[in-house]
């Protein structure tokens, strides 16, 4: 059969039958095998099942990168109930929305859910809470789940084009969060194809910092290090110098991550006291990264870095190739689609346009999702009858298929009437030897339309002056680029995933100079 069009369950199962006494995860806590990591999903399954979740109930979980929120995947995937994986620091408002929308049977929760929401509030709208690592009076336990059953309960017979796996719901920086509806095969074809993309084999050991309840944490790290064997090192808390110390450990030769944790370890003042010599190879994304980065921590840590394009609605769609020499692409692209994936750039009306042109992005993929849940108007405004899905995201085709990011449409600052990207100008910013990361916003401005506004996080102990930046950039750039304005900060906002959240950003901008828009 082939792999791609494995269930989740299909996946693990095939897995474990070549590699059942070789460890699979270990989460700073415990240890587990394949064998015994699927005994406890199986059992967590046949529990589930006593509990009355049947194919297509909503399973939510709201818990860090411990073992247990991999085992309750496979478990979930198991019975074709539908994950709905969410951030265990949302606060009230987030998570009833999410509950409300999705309708859960059950819902597991850490200790902390009880500070962050209430687990009162949430019995308001989920019937069954079940604890993970602490006892409750009103709650079950994953224990008490986990052996409540006396036998196995069926793997469910799945559609892996149109059943779903999970509901994944977006951060919500535009609006209200939506739930993606992401199949099973979306999630398997996409670890199959990652994994074939940096030549992953049983050897290889992932380290995990990027969370499990997103589609990079998910698909490109968990279940892609599970499709070929390999072993797997969960962080419950992202802390730069722990990874390092980590990858020193245990020997850890793939390292996936958004560009911020990449960076951040680069930072670190004792960066060259690690061993990071296991380092084999890894995908940058989930957000920009300015060329020089890439090549600084392809020779710093030593590993064939390669940069990927994806996103909750479609998975992964793009990536550099593992045996590319020409350095321009390596740097400057986010590669080629990957198997499986058609792309072309569209222009306002949604006409295909030649290499070379800046437009938006579409995707056509076996991962493009089945729709928002209970959204038909908005999933009907990003997704077209022949089933190519309109990102929102600007890029460019080069000559040979390789994509450039651009940036977001929304994104897009007009000044005086020329379009300016910011990713362009955050590149350069970058560039300088004082700066770590630059994040270029538009501010109204009544003459213009749009000013441009560069915020700044120097490298530690670093300085620099507003004025010394913009000459910087004027010395590469057409003058109509350079930031109106440059601000210095020591952190930016950023989602759970590490990406920096410009509306946020924005907004705080806005309200500490008094902007009025």
């Amino acid at each position: 059969m082939n792999n791609y069009l494995f269930s989740v369950y299909e996946l693990v199962e095939h897995t474990v039958k070549a590699y059942k006494d070789k460890e699979v995860l270990y989460d700073l806590k415990n240890r587990l095998t394949y064998g015994e990591f699927f005994q406890e999903a199986n059992r967590l399954a046949a529990g589930l099942k006593k509990l009355g979740i049947n194919k297509g109930d909503r399973v939510a979980v709201c818990l860090p990168n411990w073992n247990e929120t991999a085992v309750i995947f496979v478990a979930a995937a198991k019975i074709g109930a539908i994950l709905v994986p969410f951030n265990p620091k949302y606060k009230h408002h987030e998570v009833e929305y999410i509950l409300k929308n999705s309708e859960p049977k059950v819902l597991f929760v850490t200790e902390q859910f009880d500070e962050n929401i209430g687990f009162k509030q949430a019995f308001q709208v989920v019937k069954t809470l079940i604890s993970v690592r602490f006892e409750h009076p009103d709650l079950l336990s994953y224990q008490e789940v986990a052996s409540s059953a006396s036998e196995d309960a069926p793997a469910e017979k799945l559609d892996v084009n149109n059943d779903l796996f999970c509901l994944l719901y977006t951060s919500g920086t535009t609006g209200i969060p939506k739930g993606v509806m992401i199949s099973h095969r979306a999630i398997v074809q996409s670890a199959n194809i990652i994994a074939k993309t940096i030549r992953c084999t049983e050897k290889d050991v992932f380290i995990v910092p990027a969370p499990l309840f997103h589609i990079f944490g998910m698909a490109v790290n968990l279940f892609c290090a599970i499709s070929c064997g390999a072993r797997i090192i969960l962080q419950e808390k992202y802390h730069p110098k722990e990874t390092l110390k980590l990858i020193e450990q245990e020997k850890v030769t793939i390292k996936q991550g958004v560009p911020a944790m990449f960076i951040k370890e680069l930072e670190q003042e004792d960066f060259e006291d690690y061993d990071l010599s296991s380092l084999r190879a890894g995908i940058v994304g989930a957000s920009p990264i300015p060329p020089n980065k890439v090549k600084e921590i392809r020779e710093r840590m030593g590993i064939n870095l390669c940069q990927s394009y994806g996103i909750t609605e479609t998975g992964s769609v793009t990536a550099t190739d593992y045996d590319e020499q020409d350095e321009r692409v390596i740097l400057e692209t986010v590669g080629k689609p990957i198997e499986g994936v058609k792309l072309k750039i569209v222009d306002e009306n949604r006409q295909e346009l030649p290499p070379g042109e800046v437009g938006e992005i579409a995707i056509h993929s076996f991962g493009t999702m089945k729709g928002y849940y209970k959204m038909k108007e908005q999933t009907e405004q990003v997704l077209d009858k022949e089933g190519w899905f309109y990102t929102g995201d600007l890029g460019v085709l080069d000559e040979k298929g390789n994509l450039r990011f651009v940036g977001r449409k929304k994104e897009m600052i007009i000044r005086g009437g020329f379009n300016i990207y910011p990713q362009e100008v955050e590149a350069v910013l970058t560039k300088h030897p004082q700066v770590v990361e630059a994040a270029v916003i538009g501010l109204p401005d009544e003459v213009m339309g749009e000013s441009v506004c560069a915020v700044i996080k120097l490298k530690k102990g670093a300085a620099c002056t507003e004025e010394e930046l913009k000459e910087f950039v004027k010395a590469q750039m057409a003058s109509y680029k350079v930031p109106n304005k440059i601000i210095f900060t020591e952190d930016f906002p950023v989602t759970a995933s590490g990406k920096i959240q410009k509306v946020r950003l924005k907004d705080q901008v806005m309200e500490k100079f008094n902007f009025n828009a």
